[in-house]
């Protein structure tokens, strides 16, 4: 199920909140995790008894953990958290890497003479990396003692499963969501709030993602395209994921506020960045924190690696975990790579530095040259693009285009543009000592009016087209 799908809108959502309003403060939880398992089988129900088994699993070890650190059996807990991380990674190493790694082996083995052999395809359970980083991520902070284990069951299924977070996140830290899954406040405000920030994601991914989509789809099914089709066909493919995955959490936290929890903000106008390093402050945030709390900084701590090496291991394993192929490995390393060099120059700005157009105008040409390889997902198509990005099949035009993808699609780059030199207007703000952090913390009439004109355009648009999937809903 697509939170920008018919479905989802008019029967899923309603009966939802009708449900979790009627019912009374302590069971809601309950509802939050039958709604979401609903939620989750839609797509497959198969797949919801390996959802439910790596929530019992993490469950069970948590509370082990626990005991064992209360026994003061630090040693036995240390085992237990190996153990269950290697239960969490190896279910996602199964589902993830199982044929890619099959491919690597059986390219090795043609060379010697011995037979080859082929993996039948694993299908990849939907929202498989996010769930099991949030299922890891509690057994981690309960060993550290970041966090209390909780002996029930439903509480700590309801903050795996909480739908509007289960298939791309944001991806959530337990620690940081236990008082609200305890305890949270209802409001009409905070529901309006959220009600807004839905449809504000809705207009980005219905109206501007979609409608960028014909122009990404010639852009990567064209086999010989000349500069000026490349170029203006990565940077619209470069709008389309981001207002597509910006849109996704705008209506994951739009959804989390009518049911009165608060989510981590994931995106901070990552287009206005002035070094890749400031980049990866503001994309994909909760990943980001993420990467650095489990990955970088244990091998800076526990004095694995130096500083550049745990930079270059830790983005290798974001390429890695956004998909099994030595493209998606080589975007990690690229931007690993371009960290470590803004380090050794000192151009490694951070968000409070002054703003200045020609770091930002470097930063945006970088990005766009690491983005073929993230859109292929395969090396020799990304080798083409970069072919076609140099002149290699000339200047050309935009004719293909034009005609394929109608000059409707031109029309929306314009208005995607419009919408990131307006970004001061729908700023999305990071948590501070003076304000939550979130998006209209105040929504006045003139907001709402020109928000909900937005969101009837985006329903027509809707009515017409078929509902696209969510581009990370691949990871």
């Amino acid at each position: 199920m697509v939170f920008s799908s018919n479905v989802f809108l008019f029967l899923f959502l309603p009966v939802f909140l009708i449900a979790y309003y009627l019912a009374r403060p302590a069971w809601r939880n309950l509802v939050i995790v039958a709604g979401s398992y609903l939620f989750y089988a839609w797509w497959r129900p198969d797949f919801l008894l390996l959802f439910v088994g790596i929530t019992y699993w993490n469950y069970w070890f948590g509370l082990r953990i626990h005991a064992r650190l209360q026994a003061g059996d630090k040693r036995r807990a240390s085992q237990l958290l190996w153990l269950g991380v290697a239960g969490n990674l190896g279910t996602l190493g199964y589902f993830k890497y199982a044929n890619f790694g099959a491919d690597i082996l059986a390219a090795a083995l043609q060379p010697l003479g011995i037979d080859t052999f082929t993996l039948e395809h694993i299908f990849l359970p939907l929202g498989i990396s996010f769930y099991v980083f949030h299922a890891l991520s509690y057994i981690v902070d309960i060993y550290r003692k970041d966090a209390e284990p909780t002996d029930n069951f439903v509480s700590f299924a309801a903050f795996v499963a909480l739908f509007p977070h289960l298939v791309a996140g944001p991806i959530l830290r337990y620690r940081l969501l236990e008082p609200q899954l305890r305890s949270r406040t209802h409001s009409l405000e905070l529901f309006s709030l959220g009600v807004c920030r839905f449809i504000q994601g809705f207009i980005m991914k219905v109206l501007i993602a979609d409608s960028l989509a014909p122009l990404a789809a010639l852009f990567l099914a064209e086999p010989t395209l000349t500069a000026a089709e490349a170029w203006v066909g990565l940077f619209a493919a470069t709008l389309q994921l981001y207002f597509d995955f910006a849109g996704y959490s705008h209506m994951a936290i739009g959804l989390a506020l009518m049911m009165g929890f608060r989510f981590a903000e994931n995106f901070n106008q990552p287009l206005v960045s002035q070094s890749i390093t400031e980049f990866w402050m503001r994309w994909h945030i909760t990943l980001a924190h993420f990467l650095r709390d489990f990955v970088f900084m244990p091998m800076i701590r526990k004095r694995m690696a130096g500083p550049t090496k745990a930079l270059i291991i830790t983005m290798f394993l974001s390429g890695l975990w956004h998909g099994a192929s030595f493209a998606f490995i080589s975007w990690g390393l690229f931007f690993g790579i371009c960290m470590v060099i803004e380090r050794r120059l000192d151009i490694a700005t951070k968000l409070k530095t002054p703003y200045n157009l020609w770091r930002n105008l470097r930063t945006v040409l970088l990005l766009l040259l690491s983005m073929p390889l993230f859109f292929t997902g395969h090396l020799a198509h990304s080798l083409d693009i970069y072919a076609a990005l140099f002149g290699a099949n000339g200047l050309g035009d935009l004719q293909r285009y034009i005609h394929g993808a109608g000059n409707i699609a031109f029309l929306f780059v314009g208005g995607a543009m419009a919408w990131l030199i307006c970004a001061s207007v729908v700023n999305v703000r990071f948590y501070s000592g003076r304000s939550s952090g979130y998006f209209m913390e105040r929504v006045g009439i003139g907001q709402s009016l020109l928000l909900w004109l937005g969101f009837f355009v985006a329903l027509s648009h809707l009515a017409a087209n078929a509902f696209s999937p969510f581009l990370y809903f691949q990871f």
